[in-house]
């Protein structure tokens, strides 16, 4: 099952702030921080971390590694917990 609302932010522009979901946990993308996941904030160009809300880090948890943007332009495979 691919999880459809995770979001991209660097370290400086920090957890996303949204009126309708709460993320709740960041998750390095493969190859962080030399990666091509770049933070979704205006004029931002910095690598980013994936921010999960909380069904999200359910199945992050339970093993699932592969996430989907709400654009669905392009889907993320996150790297396993350090």
């Amino acid at each position: 099952m691919i999880y459809r609302m995770a979001l991209a932010r660097c370290s400086g522009c920090g957890r996303p702030k949204c009126r309708t979901k709460d993320y709740v946990r960041a998750v390095e993308p493969v190859g962080y921080p030399d990666t091509a996941i770049i933070c979704g904030s205006s004029g931002c160009e910095q690598a980013a971390v994936i921010w999960l809300d909380r069904v999200e880090q359910s199945a992050y948890k339970s093993g699932e590694r592969v996430f989907q943007f709400p654009t669905h332009a392009v889907k993320v495979r996150v790297a396993d917990a350090t």
